[in-house]
């Protein structure tokens, strides 16, 4: 996917077009973060986001906190990130993120927690992910998804979940 287009939105339509052109995505590595009232974001969809089952892909809004959190992984991940990269990197106010379509649309998902041991907030999202029970009402489990985007993934029959311990300890 290209980044460095005028127009994201079309973009993104024709990354997808491409996807399905070759088709579709084998696995899809994704992550889970947790939000307020141990919810959880997936693919930086983010609860009250609105995204649907329909939703292929979408461009949003990206906090400094999550932008942070991953130039911080990179660089004790082994990464080079050099002063130019970073700082467009910190710059950033939108991402690209593929939605639930595209997500459910894999033939495995494999999903990980990472620093699992000292984050207990994304043990509890992640909980609350395996726990929560889905309502029997269309309108109500939609409203369920939209709270807790972390819930898509119990709609895939092939996931593999990841809980990795704290990668700064290593």
């Amino acid at each position: 996917m290209r980044t460095d287009t005028a127009n994201l939105e079309d973009e993104l339509v024709r990354y997808a077009e491409e996807l399905e052109s070759v088709g579709g995505i084998d696995t899809f590595f994704l992550g889970l973060g947790p939000e307020a009232d141990a919810a959880s974001h997936l693919a930086y969809i983010k609860p009250g986001s609105g995204a649907t089952s329909a939703d292929i892909a979408g461009v949003i809004p990206i906090s400094s906190s999550i932008l942070e959190h991953h130039i911080k992984k990179f660089k004790v991940g082994g990464s080079t990130v050099s002063e130019a990269d970073e700082a467009e990197c910190r710059a950033a106010t939108h991402i690209m993120t593929l939605g639930p379509a595209a997500i459910l649309s894999a033939r495995r998902i494999v999903h990980s927690i990472v620093d699992a041991d000292t984050a207990p907030a994304k043990r509890e999202s992640y909980r609350r992910v395996l726990n929560t029970e889905f309502s029997e009402d269309s309108d109500e489990r939609a409203a369920q998804l939209d709270a807790n985007p972390g819930l898509w993934l119990r709609l895939h029959p092939n996931v593999r979940s990841l809980v990795l311990p704290d990668v700064l300890a290593a």
